[in-house]
């Protein structure tokens, strides 16, 4: 977003729009905000000002170390120009709903943010227009009525559309017995299909996704009333993570999609890289940067982290790729960021990608790359992908927001980054390489950390990672 030369607001809501049952079962859910810290690169401009809103006081320590990155300003010049403001709030809920139900800020907020605020959030929900509406900011998303276009239904039209490959699916259903038809139907209609995992259409992360435990090709050789009732005792007994999936079933609908999985064959390999866009105001689509994304959880279906940037071996397909999902939802009204999530094999003949979801928000690749991006002062190289340093050697980078250690509780935050400058891991921005810590508030209590680990290669950046790891 670019800042007016007279100096413009930034409202700062790092809400998620989701439901509280969904925000209970995420541990650590109250230190996410700190995930968008980055955004504080608004204050590089001197007449800026950001007012960063959370639940609970942010880290200071994970706060100054974002402030120091910002290049050609002393952090106590930008900080000046920062208003926190928290809410003291730890239930699981929405941001935005507190903030609504907060009359007296809502008023202070109007007073305090300039004509021409801009509101910066990390999804836009309905929570997110109601907010920009009551304090008149404006807001770079795409309208309420395009949402369905990131749910795992509408991306499946979009992908048709554009011709993209993509797994094999269902309809969207709204009821186990209407999802069991439709999975009797695909199964028997494709019989190469051995194995589905079942997705609620609206859920992101991979935490509305769980493999069916049903082997097809037994499970074809019965009669049709046999077929349905084992298709149903499957679906009851699904290894959802989510304890109140079925309520989303009723509500937005889930689908059973083609369960894409490595091969068996020597040399064969399996990931999932990504894209970031960026659409802007006047309907300009922007490819951001790509990332392989790591996948893990229950069944390997949620993210862990990224490492950027996607494999050489097919990154100008995944850009190309997305330029094209670019376009195409610009023409139909999208705005703001959109991430596309693929899946890569490489069988004997080459890679091959499915297109599998679009996020019409950030996501879990959005931040490190703004935190790396901000490190050079420039974004990627538009042909090759690189993200260049100022020597035009490009960085790489892997990042998480959710390295777990048993160990680290009780561990302070302070203590932590100690034993970082001891092992030499902190980030040093002399040799471009180090550990940048950007989620220090759930350490202490649930062992969890987020970081983006800088180097001048992959291995690099994947040695300060593992010795990061490491520590206790």
């Amino acid at each position: 977003m670019a800042p007016c030369e007279d100096g413009s607001d930034l409202l700062l809501l790092p809400s998620y729009d989701a439901d509280p049952r969904t925000l209970a079962a995420i541990p650590g859910v109250e230190s996410w905000p700190e995930r968008q810290l980055i955004e504080l690169r608004h204050l590089r401009q001197p007449a800026n000002r950001v007012v960063l809103l959370t639940p609970q006081p942010v880290n200071e320590l994970c706060l100054e170390a974002v402030l120091e990155l910002i290049p050609g300003a002393p952090a106590g010049w930008l900080r000046r120009r920062l208003r926190l403001i928290p809410l003291h709030d730890r239930s699981p809920r929405p941001l935005t709903d507190k903030l609504l139900e907060r009359p007296r800020l809502l008023e202070q907020l109007r007073r305090l943010l300039r004509p021409g605020a801009m509101l910066a959030a990390y999804a836009v929900g309905e929570g997110e227009r109601r907010v920009a509406e009551r304090l008149g900011l404006q807001l770079e998303a795409s309208a309420a009525d395009l949402a369905d276009l990131g749910s795992k239904a509408g991306a499946a039209v979009v992908f048709r559309e554009l011709g993209l490959p993509q797994p094999r699916s269902t309809e969207l259903c709204f009821s186990l017995e209407a999802l069991a038809e439709a999975i009797e139907v695909l199964l028997l209609s494709q019989p190469d299909l051995d194995a589905v995992v079942v997705k609620l259409n609206r859920m992101a992360g991979g935490h509305g996704n769980a493999p069916l435990p049903l082997q097809p090709a037994p499970w074809r050789q019965l009669d049709g009333a046999s077929r349905r009732r084992r298709a149903r005792q499957a679906l009851e007994a699904l290894p959802m993570p989510l304890p109140h999936w079925r309520e989303e079933l009723r509500s937005h609908g889930a689908l059973a999609q083609e369960w894409i999985r490595p091969g068996n064959g020597p040399g064969q390999r399996f990931s999932s890289p990504s894209v970031q866009l960026w659409i802007d105001a006047d309907g300009g689509a922007e490819v951001i940067s790509t990332h392989e994304q790591r996948l893990g959880g229950p069944h390997g279906q949620s993210f862990m982290g990224c490492r950027f940037p996607a494999r050489a071996a097919y990154r100008p397909a995944v850009m190309a790729i997305g330029r094209r999902l670019g376009v195409h939802l610009a023409r139909l009204g999208c705005r703001g960021p959109v991430l596309l999530d693929l899946l890569a094999r490489r069988d004997p003949d080459g890679w091959r990608l499915w297109a599998i979801e679009i996020n019409l928000r950030k996501g879990g690749t959005s931040h490190p790359f703004q935190l790396a991006s901000c490190l050079v002062g420039r974004g990627i190289d538009p042909c090759s992908g690189d993200l260049p340093a100022l020597d035009g050697s490009p960085l790489c980078y892997e990042a998480s927001d959710a390295i777990s250690a048993p160990r680290w509780r009780g561990l302070l935050p302070e203590q932590l980054l100690e034993a970082m400058l001891r092992r030499d891991l902190y980030w040093d921005p002399a040799r471009l390489r180090g550990c940048i810590p950007h989620r220090l508030g759930s350490l202490s209590e649930h062992g969890l950390l987020g970081v983006t680990a800088v180097g001048r290669s992959r291995a690099q950046a994947a040695r300060l990672l593992r010795a990061l790891r490491q520590l206790g």
